[in-house]
């Protein structure tokens, strides 16, 4: 597992993982929205380390408080961002994984529905898949 190198896109980094973990065990156990919450959450971290390992030491601190706000749970928001400060472009299986997880919201957190095994399952897949390449560009 590569490491990025400044210390708040290792946070960004730890938490990713830390929530990735946390999800499994949400599925495992039956709670399938709350692991496609906490999974969403993977990603949104996992893409904020990426922005900050690539951006310089010097801005780091700017780049942080991009963070702040309801834009700073959107995808869509963090890819541009990502584009923006590495200049790649996403390969085409990585754009196929997030199809699988641009429904997320934050806004999970307030559904009493009880997802379906096979979606959440199919969530977390995508979340893997974008975990597997950002984990390659660290």
């Amino acid at each position: 597992m590569a490491m990025p190198g400044s210390r708040e896109a290792r946070l960004f980094y730890r938490c990713a993982y830390g929530r990735c973990d946390e999800a499994q065990v949400l599925l495992r156990a039956g709670y399938t929205t709350g692991a496609v919450y906490l999974a969403g959450y993977t990603v949104e971290c996992i893409l904020k380390a990426l922005i900050l390992n690539a951006v310089p030491p010097g801005r780091v601190t700017e780049v942080l408080q991009l963070f702040r706000g309801n834009h700073a749970h959107d995808f869509e928001w963090l890819k541009a961002l990502y584009r923006r400060h590495q200049g790649a472009t996403l390969p085409p299986d990585v754009r196929r994984a997030f199809t699988l997880v641009n429904e997320w919201s934050t806004d999970m957190r307030y559904s009493p529905e009880h997802m379906r095994g096979a979606d959440a399952e199919r969530f977390l897949s995508g979340v893997d898949a974008i975990l597997k390449w950002a984990e390659e560009r660290m």
